[in-house]
Order: structure tokens, then C-alpha cells, then sequence
């Protein structure tokens, strides 16, 4: 697999430190995420379908709800990397992530239709 160095400071922005430094400066990003998303996805399986749908206190997301929510934001993120990578300066526009939670559906999916996602 490719290598790709962690990322140095100045190339990310300073809110992005948290999840930077959980990442291993081993040069092998890709392998890691190809590891990961087996781990996200024998956790999720490793459920009820109930209990991936039920949230257990009144602000927070159910599992589906959170594994749309990292689906969204890996979109988000391409788009703006492909922007970045173009050199486009128009300014980014936020997202209000507690927006996109209710119309996603989230808990009206099945698992494998998220997971496949």
C-alpha cells in the first residue's frame, strides 16, 4: 500500500490536533483505515438491531444515527479536499451536524445498507 506520512503542523487546522495525534506515525494511513473499518463493523454487528437504534439519553445519537453522521463527514471532508487539492479559495461553508441527523433516516436503514455505504 501507499505510504502516507502523518500530517505536519500548518497542513491541518488547530481544532484537528485531537485526531491527528491518534493517528500512528507508522506511514501506513490506508491500511489502518481498511483496519478500522473491519473493527467499526464487527462492533456495529455485534449489536441488536434494537439497540442500534435507540438512543439511551435524549441528546445523544443512536448507533446508526453515528455511523451515517461519520458517512456524512467522510463526504464532507472529500469534497472539501478536492477543493483544497484544486486550489479553490472560495471560503468553506460549516455544517451543523445536529441538522442532518433527522432527515438522514438513519434509524429507518438497515445496518448492511449503512455499512455498505
Amino acid at each position: 500500500m501507499r505510504h502516507i506520512p502523518k500530517p505536519e503542523s500548518g497542513e491541518y487546522d488547530p481544532y484537528a490536533i485531537m485526531y491527528i495525534k491518534l493517528l500512528p506515525d507508522d506511514g501506513n494511513l490506508l491500511q489502518h483505515m481498511e483496519n478500522n473499518l473491519k473493527k467499526v463493523e464487527e462492533l456495529a454487528r455485534s449489536f441488536p438491531e434494537d439497540e442500534l437504534r435507540t438512543a439511551h439519553h435524549p441528546d445523544e445519537w443512536t448507533i446508526k444515527e453515528i455511523l451515517l453522521h461519520v458517512i456524512d463527514d467522510e463526504r464532507i471532508y472529500a469534497y472539501r479536499a478536492l477543493r483544497a487539492a484544486r486550489n479553490d479559495q472560495t471560503p468553506l461553508p460549516g455544517f451543523e451536524q445536529d441538522d442532518y441527523i433527522v432527515p438522514s433516516n438513519a434509524n429507518e436503514r438497515t445496518l448492511d445498507s449503512l455499512l455498505d455505504e
